[in-house]
């Protein structure tokens, strides 16, 4: 079973202001797969071992293309700081005397690529001796290393092998530790996906605030690759589909930011940009702008997890999840 979070960085900037995190808490309620989605980062609940990880990333490829997935480069103070608002929401903080427990810690990218087979005792963090696995860069002037960190403490097995602690992680604090590939814990990947899915069941109305209300806006899909990257996340973020599901659950649809209410038949997204019609794969016999709820029309576009679009009400009798816009995509 797959378990992860995904952290996004809303706005022109990577910091998130506080009003702004409240809505980005908001929206990863209620996600029962384990799936915390935003933009930027991805945290996987799931424990295992560092090697594992890595290999774990570079098989999730939502919105990645071509581009080989990595464990995640926390190259600045707003990544390291989102990663333990992560982390926290995966794994809640147990305290100083359980801070070495394995769910209390998160792997990231970076380990040891020079002078890492012992022979270096001087115990001195050297930036050129470490790499992160995305780019193979240092991490220059940016580090948050624990005190007296990297130790590069040995572990001697009865076999006689000797183990060295190559592998960062960090923690509810923010703080970085090197430790032995063996260990297992969560872990975080690079994401360059454009959607998040949240799984609270909303009007559309009230999906179009709470995507605002965490600096983003109601998704849009321009494209059939979009079509189908929203639907491959809603697959990650939601769990897949229930074979039990049928066609007009709700559980089969997610709101779009998509509405013809202006001008009927026109449909545009929240942002003013019109819907290129060619995408739109509608669900016979939609969009028939029925009626049958008391003064209330259609003007609403929603997405199945079949990539089937259909308009409909925004009233309370259509609760449905949504999906965001990441910022620039």
């Amino acid at each position: 079973m797959k378990f992860f979070l995904l952290l996004c960085l809303v706005g022109t900037s990577l910091a998130i202001d506080k009003a702004q995190l409240h809505g980005l808490k908001n929206l990863l309620t209620n996600l029962h797969s384990g799936v915390f989605t935003t933009c930027q980062l991805v945290l996987f609940s799931e424990m295992v071992d560092y090697d594992t990880a890595e290999k774990n990333c570079q098989n999730f490829n939502i919105g990645m293309g071509d581009v080989q997935g990595h464990l995640a480069t926390v190259n600045d103070s707003e990544k390291n700081s989102d990663l333990k608002l992560l982390l926290n929401m995966a794994y809640p903080y147990k305290g100083w005397k359980k801070q070495w427990a394995a769910d209390q810690w998160v792997w990231a990218g970076l380990r040891k690529t020079k002078n890492n087979d012992g022979s270096d005792t001087s115990m001195k963090y050297k930036p050129e001796d470490w790499s992160w696995a995305a780019d193979e860069t240092s991490p220059k002037e940016f580090h948050k290393w624990m005190r007296k960190q990297p130790d590069q403490k040995p572990e001697i097995r009865r076999n006689g092998v000797t183990l060295l602690q190559n592998q960062m992680r960090i923690n509810h604090k923010g703080h970085w530790d090197d430790t032995f590939k063996y260990k297992k814990h969560p872990y975080a990947c690079d994401y360059q996906g454009k959607y998040i899915i949240s799984a609270n069941s909303k009007t559309w109305s009230q999906s179009k605030a709470e995507c605002e209300a965490a600096g983003l806006e109601l998704a849009k899909v321009r494209s059939d690759a979009e079509v189908e990257e929203i639907i491959k996340s809603a697959d990650y973020f939601l769990g897949s589909k229930a074979d039990s599901v049928k066609v007009w659950d709700k559980e089969n649809w997610i709101w779009l930011g998509g509405t013809d209410e202006e001008e009927e038949g026109v449909w545009k997204w929240v942002d003013g940009s019109p819907i290129d019609k060619k995408i739109m794969n509608w669900r016979n016999p939609n969009p028939d702008n029925a009626e049958y709820i008391k003064n209330q029309a259609q003007h609403y576009l929603a997405i199945s997890r079949d990539g089937e679009f259909d308009d409909s009400f925004d009233h309370k009798s259509r609760h449905r999840a949504f999906a965001c816009q990441c910022p620039g995509t």
